[in-house]
């Protein structure tokens, strides 16, 4: 059931009673200090910036915990759709079981880029000032036009790790080129093409592909045509960027805040776990996650890991009967 908190033009206030968990919001958001031409790169004048400003909304997603866990860090998923209001559809399932707080924007749509821009800005902006969303922890994706914009929202915000083009490639220029040059900048961001075999879009991946390394880029194909990744695709998607970012090697210390999020993630699932072995092995993941980046000793996990350690310990000694 949509919760309506705003209506007209007026932003909603920062203040107020906490939003339920597991149900949609409308939030009003304003932009009142336009971008500059430099920011973004497909802007070529002021005047194209000006046009950006007004109110705007996007419809917000908070997960389960959420008002729980008073000071853990959220990952956040930024939507986006050629026909404006998107809808979590087929990502719906796995972002619902993973605790990711969903930003879906409202008048992003096909068509001039002032208000596509417009409205990533003013909920990006509204959303990290209102919420707990985690730096370093935000993704970005859009189907058709709306993954075209995607791909410029995270060159124009910083903290993006993962950008999931649907259905289309990059933002391009009046001459097709793509706008990627400050994507191949940034060795944090990862790449994931969903796309239908069957999909008019289908001649740019060649293109698509060859433009940033292979440990940042995967393409995923699938039967179908221009439309939004089935929900195992989208699952492939998205768990290879999330293993990309918080588990391969190297461990970065400036990453620590990431990891200890990551390690909340984690012990969700061990909670959430049905059976003895599914739990058992949820512990595993978590304790073994804690040890490989070193955040085991953080005050901020010490008593949830020693109570997962205490738990695999009855797990295993049950198992072994």
């Amino acid at each position: 059931m949509l919760a309506l908190l705003s209506a007209g033009l007026a932003a909603t206030p920062l203040r107020g009673e906490p939003l339920a968990e597991e149900t949609e919001h409308l939030i009003a958001c304003t932009l009142v200090c336009p971008p500059s031409v430099r920011e973004v790169p497909v802007f070529e004048q002021q005047r194209e910036c000006e046009e950006c400003k007004g109110t705007y909304h996007y419809r917000l997603w908070l997960p389960k915990g959420y008002h729980s866990a008073p000071h853990r860090r959220w990952p956040c998923l930024f939507v986006a759709s050629g026909g404006g209001n998107p809808k979590m559809g087929p990502m719906a399932r796995w972002l619902k079981a993973n605790g990711y707080i969903v930003v879906m924007l409202v008048e992003s749509r096909n068509g001039p880029w002032a208000p596509i821009i417009g409205n990533f800005l003013a909920a990006h902006d509204d959303v990290v000032r209102r919420f707990r969303v985690g730096e370093g922890m935000k993704f970005a994706t859009g189907m058709s036009g709306g993954a075209r914009a995607a791909s410029m929202f995270v060159q124009i915000r910083s903290g993006f790790c993962g950008l999931i083009l649907q259905g289309a490639g990059y933002a391009m220029d009046n001459q097709g080129r793509y706008y990627t040059e400050r994507l191949r900048q940034q060795p944090s961001l990862f790449v994931a093409m969903t796309i239908g075999r069957n999909d008019f879009n289908h001649t740019e991946v060649d293109r698509v592909k060859t433009l940033l390394p292979p440990n940042r880029f995967l393409l995923l194909e699938f039967d179908g045509g221009h439309q939004w990744a089935p929900s195992d695709v989208f699952e492939q998607a998205i768990g290879w960027i999330e293993q990309r970012v918080y588990h391969d090697p190297p461990t970065y210390p400036m990453l620590r805040p990431i990891y200890l999020a990551r390690f909340a993630v984690l012990a969700d699932r061990f909670q959430a776990a049905a059976t003895p072995a599914e739990r058992l092995q949820a512990a595993e993941a978590a304790l073994t996650y804690a040890r490989q980046r070193n955040i085991a000793a953080d005050p901020s996990v010490a008593t949830s890991f020693a109570a997962l350690h205490a738990e695999l310990a009855k797990l295993r000694a049950e198992s072994s009967r």
